[in-house]
């Protein structure tokens, strides 16, 4: 009977253990959890908005270091609508 409550007891909290790293990884980018390896590269990428015309078809406007761009995508390809330089310092 306590080699049963000890595995009990084992898979409770292995189950335990899976869900508090599942949520960990989930959430850790809205907690602003730095996770990246160390020799992660800053690109400088950042998605300012997106507008889903229909399945798998978008509008996205992305800022890239002195640069914003509104690119479109599609099922099959992906193309640049506009490019222009930012203008002053939004840092």
């Amino acid at each position: 009977m306590d080699t049963y409550l000890g595995i009990i007891k084992v898979i409770f909290i292995m189950a335990g253990m899976i869900a508090g790293i599942y949520l960990l990884s989930r959430y850790a980018g809205k907690l602003n959890l730095r996770l990246r390896p160390k020799g992660a590269a800053n690109y400088g990428l950042r998605k300012v908005d997106t507008i889903y015309l229909a399945p798998r078809k978008f509008i996205s406007v992305v800022e890239v270091r002195d640069y914003v761009l509104v690119v479109a995508s599609g099922d099959k390809e992906m193309s640049l609508l506009a490019k222009w330089r930012k203008q002053g310092d939004n840092s």
